[in-house]
């Protein structure tokens, strides 16, 4: 598995031993490990699809940092939109 920590994974609950490690290669089991919720992922690429053309919408919701965005996001909304990544 390549690593991915950093400012997308700051503030978020990461599993990190061998038998949860982090699958961003599965997409569906990275979004259930980071505790995402399916309309939360829904809204976050509903979003991205209103703002950005097809091209990079499919780039950036099918990136293997996806779930971390999708993580991120509902952290955000969950928080009232306040938390800032420092």
């Amino acid at each position: 598995m390549k690593h991915a920590w950093g400012p997308l994974t700051e503030g978020l609950t990461v599993p990190r031993d061998l038998d949860l490690d982090l699958d961003l290669g599965n997409r569906a089991r990275a979004l259930k490990q980071l505790k995402v919720q399916p309309a939360a992922h829904s809204q976050m690429v509903s979003m991205i699809r209103e703002v950005l053309p097809e091209r990079e919408e499919g780039l950036l919701t099918g990136s293997r940092q996806g779930p971390l965005l999708a993580a991120r996001k509902q952290r955000v909304g969950e928080s009232g939109g306040t938390h800032t990544v420092t």
